[in-house]
Protein backbone atom coordinates (compact mmCIF):
# COMPACT_ATOMS: atom_id res chain seq x y z
CA UNK A 1 0.00 0.00 0.00
CA UNK A 2 1.12 3.36 -1.00
CA UNK A 3 2.08 5.95 1.56
CA UNK A 4 -0.13 8.26 0.75
CA UNK A 5 -3.42 5.82 0.44
CA UNK A 6 -1.78 4.44 3.99
CA UNK A 7 -2.07 8.62 5.39
CA UNK A 8 -6.06 8.44 4.37
CA UNK A 9 -7.03 5.99 6.48
CA UNK A 10 -9.32 6.78 9.37
CA UNK A 11 -9.05 5.10 12.60
CA UNK A 12 -9.99 5.56 16.39
CA UNK A 13 -7.07 5.33 19.05
CA UNK A 14 -8.41 3.91 22.57
CA UNK A 15 -6.18 4.13 25.74
CA UNK A 16 -7.70 2.09 28.64
CA UNK A 17 -6.79 3.76 32.00
CA UNK A 18 -5.97 2.30 35.18
CA UNK A 19 -5.99 5.50 36.89
CA UNK A 20 -8.51 8.35 36.72
CA UNK A 21 -7.22 11.22 34.07
CA UNK A 22 -6.57 15.05 34.17
CA UNK A 23 -7.48 16.29 30.73
CA UNK A 24 -6.76 20.25 31.42
CA UNK A 25 -7.15 21.49 27.69
CA UNK A 26 -6.77 20.10 24.62
CA UNK A 27 -4.29 16.93 24.25
CA UNK A 28 -4.60 16.15 20.45
CA UNK A 29 -3.23 13.03 18.70
CA UNK A 30 -0.83 15.32 16.81
CA UNK A 31 0.31 16.92 20.43
CA UNK A 32 0.58 13.69 22.05
CA UNK A 33 2.95 12.20 18.89
CA UNK A 34 5.19 15.16 18.65
CA UNK A 35 5.73 14.75 22.40
CA UNK A 36 6.62 11.11 22.39
CA UNK A 37 8.70 11.71 19.27
CA UNK A 38 10.02 14.64 20.39
CA UNK A 39 9.80 16.45 16.88
CA UNK A 40 7.29 19.15 15.60
CA UNK A 41 6.31 16.94 12.51
CA UNK A 42 4.38 14.32 12.54
CA UNK A 43 2.85 14.43 9.09
CA UNK A 44 4.49 10.87 8.14
CA UNK A 45 1.74 9.66 10.63
CA UNK A 46 -1.20 11.21 10.25
CA UNK A 47 -2.80 13.71 7.44
CA UNK A 48 -2.21 17.24 7.63
CA UNK A 49 -3.16 20.02 5.04
CA UNK A 50 -1.01 23.45 5.65
CA UNK A 51 -0.56 22.47 9.41
CA UNK A 52 -3.72 21.67 10.44
CA UNK A 53 -3.81 17.59 11.35
CA UNK A 54 -6.63 15.66 11.00
CA UNK A 55 -6.36 14.34 15.01
CA UNK A 56 -8.81 14.89 17.84
CA UNK A 57 -8.76 16.06 21.20
CA UNK A 58 -8.52 13.52 23.71
CA UNK A 59 -11.98 12.55 24.45
CA UNK A 60 -12.95 9.97 27.58
CA UNK A 61 -15.78 7.42 27.03
CA UNK A 62 -17.07 5.25 29.34
CA UNK A 63 -17.06 7.97 32.00
CA UNK A 64 -17.84 6.97 35.76
CA UNK A 65 -17.58 10.78 37.33
CA UNK A 66 -15.55 14.00 37.79
CA UNK A 67 -13.32 15.25 41.02
CA UNK A 68 -11.72 18.25 42.29
CA UNK A 69 -7.96 17.33 43.29
CA UNK A 70 -5.65 20.03 44.77
CA UNK A 71 -1.76 19.75 44.80
CA UNK A 72 0.50 22.14 46.43
CA UNK A 73 3.60 23.78 44.48
CA UNK A 74 5.61 24.73 47.79
CA UNK A 75 7.30 28.34 47.51
CA UNK A 76 8.96 28.60 50.84
CA UNK A 77 12.80 28.35 50.25
CA UNK A 78 15.13 28.99 53.13
CA UNK A 79 17.90 29.89 51.28
CA UNK A 80 18.44 31.60 47.98
CA UNK A 81 21.09 30.25 45.42
CA UNK A 82 24.01 32.11 44.46
CA UNK A 83 22.76 33.84 41.89
CA UNK A 84 19.56 35.40 43.43
CA UNK A 85 21.65 36.16 46.37
CA UNK A 86 24.12 38.06 43.81
CA UNK A 87 21.40 39.80 42.61
CA UNK A 88 20.18 40.99 45.77
CA UNK A 89 22.91 41.22 47.42
CA UNK A 90 25.67 41.84 45.33
CA UNK A 91 28.34 42.50 48.19
CA UNK A 92 27.48 39.52 50.13
CA UNK A 93 29.56 35.86 49.59
CA UNK A 94 27.60 33.12 48.89
CA UNK A 95 23.87 31.86 50.16
CA UNK A 96 21.67 34.49 52.25
CA UNK A 97 18.81 33.40 54.15
CA UNK A 98 15.48 34.30 53.92
CA UNK A 99 13.33 35.85 56.37
CA UNK A 100 10.25 34.66 57.74
CA UNK A 101 8.32 37.47 56.08
CA UNK A 102 9.75 36.84 52.42
CA UNK A 103 8.51 33.29 53.30
CA UNK A 104 5.40 34.14 53.73
CA UNK A 105 5.54 36.51 50.86
CA UNK A 106 6.30 33.42 48.61
CA UNK A 107 3.64 30.72 50.54
CA UNK A 108 2.28 27.86 48.90
CA UNK A 109 0.69 27.58 45.50
CA UNK A 110 -2.37 25.32 45.54
CA UNK A 111 -3.21 23.98 41.82
CA UNK A 112 -6.70 22.78 41.50
CA UNK A 113 -7.78 19.94 38.72
CA UNK A 114 -10.76 18.19 37.53
CA UNK A 115 -9.57 14.24 37.59
CA UNK A 116 -12.09 12.54 35.77
CA UNK A 117 -12.39 8.70 35.98
CA UNK A 118 -13.58 6.72 33.20
CA UNK A 119 -12.76 3.54 31.39
CA UNK A 120 -10.54 5.15 28.38
CA UNK A 121 -9.68 8.16 26.11
CA UNK A 122 -10.31 8.11 22.64
CA UNK A 123 -8.66 10.07 19.62
CA UNK A 124 -10.23 9.43 16.11
CA UNK A 125 -8.13 10.38 13.35
CA UNK A 126 -7.09 10.16 9.90
CA UNK A 127 -3.36 8.36 9.00
CA UNK A 128 -1.30 5.52 9.61
CA UNK A 129 -2.90 3.67 12.20
CA UNK A 130 -0.57 0.78 12.63
CA UNK A 131 2.64 3.23 13.07
CA UNK A 132 0.58 5.53 14.84
CA UNK A 133 -0.33 1.86 17.42
CA UNK A 134 3.40 1.73 17.50
CA UNK A 135 4.43 4.96 19.17
CA UNK A 136 1.99 5.62 21.38
CA UNK A 137 2.13 1.83 22.97
CA UNK A 138 5.23 3.06 24.73
CA UNK A 139 3.52 5.53 26.28
CA UNK A 140 2.53 4.40 30.08
CA UNK A 141 0.42 7.68 31.48
CA UNK A 142 -1.48 10.72 29.20
CA UNK A 143 -2.81 13.96 30.51
CA UNK A 144 -1.97 16.27 34.07
CA UNK A 145 0.40 15.30 36.98
CA UNK A 146 1.51 11.77 35.32
CA UNK A 147 4.23 11.39 38.09
CA UNK A 148 1.43 11.51 40.86
CA UNK A 149 0.16 8.44 38.88
CA UNK A 150 -2.61 9.89 37.07
CA UNK A 151 -3.39 8.88 33.71
CA UNK A 152 -1.79 5.67 33.97
CA UNK A 153 -2.35 3.73 30.55
CA UNK A 154 -3.57 -0.16 31.41
CA UNK A 155 -3.04 -1.04 27.33
CA UNK A 156 -3.78 0.91 23.82
CA UNK A 157 -6.07 -0.47 20.67
CA UNK A 158 -6.81 0.88 17.42
CA UNK A 159 -9.57 0.38 14.66
CA UNK A 160 -11.15 1.65 12.05
CA UNK A 161 -13.24 4.86 12.16
CA UNK A 162 -15.54 6.44 10.80
CA UNK A 163 -14.81 10.32 11.98
CA UNK A 164 -11.97 12.06 9.96
CA UNK A 165 -10.45 13.45 13.20
CA UNK A 166 -11.68 17.23 12.28
CA UNK A 167 -15.50 16.63 12.43
CA UNK A 168 -17.85 15.06 14.62
CA UNK A 169 -21.00 13.24 13.66
CA UNK A 170 -23.32 15.84 14.17
CA UNK A 171 -20.43 17.92 12.18
CA UNK A 172 -18.88 19.44 15.20
CA UNK A 173 -15.73 20.34 15.85
CA UNK A 174 -13.40 17.67 17.54
CA UNK A 175 -10.10 19.65 17.47
CA UNK A 176 -9.42 23.61 17.59
CA UNK A 177 -9.43 24.67 14.04
CA UNK A 178 -9.24 27.96 12.94
CA UNK A 179 -13.01 29.81 11.86
CA UNK A 180 -11.70 30.42 8.38
CA UNK A 181 -10.39 26.94 7.65
CA UNK A 182 -13.61 25.39 9.19
CA UNK A 183 -15.80 23.46 6.59
CA UNK A 184 -18.67 22.19 8.09
CA UNK A 185 -20.86 25.75 8.72
CA UNK A 186 -23.08 25.36 11.89
CA UNK A 187 -23.10 27.55 15.41
CA UNK A 188 -20.46 26.33 17.34
CA UNK A 189 -18.66 28.38 19.78
CA UNK A 190 -15.54 30.51 19.07
CA UNK A 191 -12.64 30.65 21.19
CA UNK A 192 -8.76 31.73 21.13
CA UNK A 193 -6.84 28.74 20.98
CA UNK A 194 -3.99 27.12 19.54
CA UNK A 195 -4.74 24.91 16.44
CA UNK A 196 -1.02 23.48 15.76
CA UNK A 197 2.24 22.86 17.17
CA UNK A 198 3.60 24.31 18.96
CA UNK A 199 0.65 24.93 20.88
CA UNK A 200 2.59 26.78 23.70
CA UNK A 201 3.52 29.51 21.27
CA UNK A 202 1.10 32.31 20.92
CA UNK A 203 2.05 32.81 17.31
CA UNK A 204 0.02 29.78 16.78
CA UNK A 205 -3.40 30.88 18.67
CA UNK A 206 -6.35 31.97 16.71
CA UNK A 207 -9.93 32.32 16.38
CA UNK A 208 -11.24 28.59 16.54
CA UNK A 209 -14.03 26.84 16.41
CA UNK A 210 -13.29 24.43 18.92
CA UNK A 211 -15.04 21.15 21.36
CA UNK A 212 -15.82 22.15 24.73
CA UNK A 213 -12.66 22.59 27.02
CA UNK A 214 -12.25 20.31 29.95
CA UNK A 215 -11.41 22.35 33.00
Amino acid sequence: MEKGSVLNQMFTLRAQLRTPVILRGYLTLDALLMAELQRGDVSDLLRCEDGLYYASAAFPVDVIGTQEISYVASMRPTTMSHVWAKAIAPSRVGKISIGDARQREAGNITNVYTATACQAVEWYATGDADAVLDVVRRIDFIGKRRAAGMGQVAGWTVEPGELDGIAGYMGEPLRPVPVERWPHGGDWPVIEAAWRGEYWATRNRTACVAPEVLP
